[in-house]
């Protein structure tokens, strides 16, 4: 996805609002200066989203350490409150009455525990939306026929995870998938883009027990800047299954033919506009790229 003029300022809002509250003075104008410098030009037709945000973040990480030490404790509360809700998640998942329904539950699920804001968290997440899910039931969670027809045709799929907390749910989806046959490759970050998955957060939830295997990426997934075993992964996968905005992202008209599966909650314009969906709607959809895949 190219980003649009507005990108910026909300890329600079989200890092902003999450370092402040840790940094010093200094810290703080030295924060807003770097992240300008690393932002300036990178607003073209050209740029891929992803790939400026990792430019931008990873650019002011050195200011971050006593940030990170907080979002690791709200990570591990994330993990935990999404962990309570897991047996009942799984029970509304396995109680559709058609294995299409089951997919469309869980992929429902883990889309709408997208819940990271703009801004920056005030405490862990609680993913009140799963719970009002699964209790009043879910309008609207069977998933498209060539989602479904997707996921059927694939053999090996490349499953690109977002935040802690969240990725409990993702687990759903892989249980799912899993009965359906395909080799699963979970994406997860070398490191930390605050509240991100991590491979700490995939053990909590025993998901490095339930894939094929697990590869680390540095920052959002950018095809065109892949390399390594990430390169061969998407390479090798007949399918991409793509969690959360920032992936949406880097990943958007980046895939040739590969189909690629997006769920997440829209949460900005420039997201509504490139998906047609309203703020705030969750969405479970196919992408259509129209450039080709680089790897």
């Amino acid at each position: 996805m190219t980003p649009e003029p507005e990108c910026g300022i909300c890329l600079m809002h989200w890092a902003y609002e999450r370092l402040l509250p840790h940094a010093d003075e200094r810290e703080a104008a030295a924060i807003g200066t770097t992240m300008l410098r690393a932002i300036k030009g990178g607003i073209t037709p050209q740029a891929n989203l992803g790939g400026l945000c990792n430019t931008a973040v990873y650019s002011v990480l050195p200011y971050a350490a006593r940030a990170m030490v907080h979002y690791e404790g709200l990570k591990q509360k994330s993990n935990e409150n999404a962990k309570a809700l897991i047996p009942e998640a799984k029970a509304f998942v396995l109680s559709g009455p058609t294995p299409k329904e089951a997919f469309g539950r869980a992929c429902f699920l883990a889309a709408a525990s997208n819940v990271a804001p703009l801004n920056s968290p005030s405490g862990a997440y609680t993913f009140h939306e799963i719970e009002a899910v699964i209790r009043e039931g879910s309008p609207g969670s069977s998933v498209p026929d060539d989602v479904y027809e997707a996921v059927r045709g694939a053999r090996r799929i490349l499953y690109v995870a977002d935040n802690a907390g969240e990725i409990g749910f993702d687990s759903l989806v892989i249980d799912v998938l899993k009965e359906m046959g395909p080799s699963i490759t979970l994406a997860i970050k070398t490191r930390t883009f605050f509240e991100d998955a991590t491979l700490d957060d995939a053990r909590f939830f025993g998901l490095d027990r339930k894939v094929e295997k697990l590869i680390m990426v540095e920052g959002f997934l950018v095809p065109s800047q892949a390399s390594g075993e990430v390169r061969d992964a998407l390479a090798g996968c007949d399918l991409v299954i793509s969690k959360g905005s920032g992936s949406y992202e880097a990943l958007h008209n980046e895939m040739g033919e590969k189909p690629l599966i997006v769920m997440l909650k829209v949460k900005c314009g420039p997201i509504a506009r490139h998906t047609g969906a309203r703020a705030g709607e969750v969405i479970v959809g196919l992408d259509k790229p129209k450039s080709p895949l680089v790897v």
